[in-house]
């Protein structure tokens, strides 16, 4: 199976740039089939009916979409910038889960003994 990340052409690789041609394909290819669907004079009405009954959630929902999508994760040179590594990030994680692992295995033992 043929990696999907991968394009032909001089200088190929799986590193697109900045521009990700791969998604902005798919993406454009699914605008031109919902709009030759006929799916935009519903989306428009739902859109409509929408902001009329809920124009407060309208306006919220339109500033979020103004702002663009929110990012969940922090890159590692995030982290180093503010002075935390991965490990920092990682370690009360970590620390939970072998304290759960050491009194479940603590409580093993004592039964045995």
């Amino acid at each position: 199976m043929r990696n999907q990340n991968t394009h032909d052409g001089p200088g190929a690789g799986p590193n697109q740039g900045e521009g990700d041609r791969i998604s902005a394909r798919r993406y454009n290819r699914s605008v031109r089939e919902f709009i030759d669907d006929g799916n935009v004079e519903d989306a428009a009405r739902d859109a409509a009916f929408f902001v009329e009954q809920e124009p407060e959630d309208a306006k919220r929902a339109e500033k979020a979409a103004r702002k663009g999508p929110h990012r969940s994760k922090v890159s590692v040179d995030e982290l180093v910038a503010k002075g935390r590594t991965v490990f920092d990030r990682v370690r009360p994680i970590v620390d939970r889960v072998v304290g759960r692992v050491r009194s479940r295995l603590g409580r093993t033992a004592d039964r045995k003994s």
